[in-house]
């Protein structure tokens, strides 16, 4: 890795943080207040049935440092993180929140998929399922708005495609996304939420010669990161735009949470090319054996970990298929089950065990079609926040004339007092 990269992480860092000191040593109309962010979640895994010789080993699955800043109406969140060898810029956005509404500007997530806007924290499971990963993008440049109401919820925006991370050099593309999610129970332990969302999408216009010309690239891992040989792998050249489609569904009640997506994409091509298809879905489900109920995230409109204490045992099914005969395209599909047992110790420390059966389908990357199995354990620790709050001058101002009054009136009662009692024994000399 390049000087250069760790140079621009830790400015990254240092700037906001930099930024905000000087801020709250100046007059400002309301409180600054900044918080130091981190995250680290540690696996390991063990290969059962490893026919196509996969590497046992550990792994930072991620490690994340910080920094969140509020200012009235505006918030600003800052995250570089540490994965595969490689320092990168997470999040890095400003949001304006009036109300029930947010403009957003920066890097962050495009609103599609329910579980790829989970944080990795509250994930069930290591992984994404396979078709989340294969047919969702990073992190990208660009700006939304959100509606958040009670009931209803939708955000939409408009992309490059582009990251901090990789600054093309190219016309870069665009997407037009939305998502819209009914919530027609939302209360207290209880959660029925509905939603769609849709993505259209331009490719890059590569320079002349780029084999990477008009085209779109749909990959995963598969249920584990520990070997990272991308398992679904499918190239589609000749692209015009594409088209994602999704629908979602969760509930939760008290103890008991199902959460279920289904998505597609379709790739127009160029004449004489025939268009691509790809699709798959999953369905999870989990049980509290200890703990009160599960959170939700009404600013994302998605799910969040049990509240508390608990002890969660959860189940996954994991379907796709990225190969179209038609077009010519071999993508590769896959099966896979997984079973898991997470404990949260609290909100900011956790473990998961899971296990997981793979079945390799028609055309799978890099391995062979055997079925194979692994066992996996995470280690996770979640942002204990340090709060920095920088008060305005006004308010210093008010507390200082405060504590100078209590102060004097103080004095003048220990001066009062202190003559009275000079008087109590110049009388008692006399007498």
């Amino acid at each position: 890795m390049g000087r250069m990269t760790y140079v621009k992480a830790l400015m990254c860092l240092l700037f906001p943080s930099a930024a905000l000191v000087a801020r709250a040593q100046h007059p400002v109309a309301g409180d600054l207040k900044c918080k130091l962010t981190g995250r680290m979640l540690m696996d390991g895994g063990v290969y059962l049935k490893n026919d196509n010789l996969f590497g046992n080993g550990t792994e930072f699955n991620d490690l994340r440092l910080g920094v969140k800043a509020t200012y009235q109406n505006w918030s600003m969140k800052m995250e570089v993180g540490y994965v595969g060898n490689k320092v990168s810029i997470k999040d890095a956005f400003a949001a304006y929140t009036s109300g029930k509404h947010i403009i957003q500007v920066g890097q962050f997530y495009e609103p599609f998929t329910l579980d790829m806007l989970c944080s990795t924290y509250d994930l069930r499971f290591h992984q994404s399922p396979g078709i989340v990963l294969a047919l969702t993008n990073g992190r990208r440049m660009g700006t939304s708005y959100t509606y958040n109401g009670k009931h209803y919820y939708a955000s939409g925006g408009f992309f490059t495609d582009s990251d901090l991370g990789n600054v093309k050099n190219i016309s870069q593309g665009y997407a037009i996304d939305g998502r819209l999610v009914y919530r027609p129970v939302n209360e207290e332990g209880k959660l029925l939420h509905i939603g769609a969302a849709v993505v259209y999408r331009t490719p890059d216009s590569a320079l002349p010669g780029d084999e990477d010309e008009n085209t779109f690239i749909y990959k995963s891992p598969g249920v584990s990161t520990i070997d990272n040989r991308n398992l679904i792998y499918a190239k589609v050249d000749h692209a015009k735009y594409q088209l994602k489609q999704g629908v979602e569904l969760m509930i939760a009640h008290q103890r008991f949470f199902l959460q279920g997506e289904y998505i597609r994409t379709m790739v127009k091509r160029e004449q004489n090319f025939t268009n691509y298809a790809g699709h798959g879905g999953y369905v999870q489900c989990s049980w509290l054996l200890t703990g009160r109920q599960y959170g939700y995230d009404e600013a994302l409109a998605c799910p969040g970990r049990p509240v508390g204490r608990a002890l969660e045992l959860c189940g996954r099914f994991n379907i796709l298929d990225m190969n179209n005969e038609e077009a010519g395209v071999w993508g590769g599909a896959q099966k896979d089950f997984s079973l898991g047992v997470n404990y949260y110790m609290n909100k900011h420390i956790g473990m998961k065990l899971a296990y997981s059966w793979v079945m390799p389908g028609k055309h799978i990357k890099e391995i062979s079609d055997k079925n194979f199995s692994v066992v996996q354990l995470r280690f996770q620790m979640y942002n204990p926040q340090i709060q920095i709050s920088a008060e305005s001058e006004t308010k210093r101002s008010i507390f200082r004339k405060r504590d100078k009054t209590k102060r004097s009136k103080k004095e003048s009662a220990q001066h009062s007092k202190s003559r009275n009692k000079s008087f109590v024994m110049t009388s008692v000399s006399a007498l």
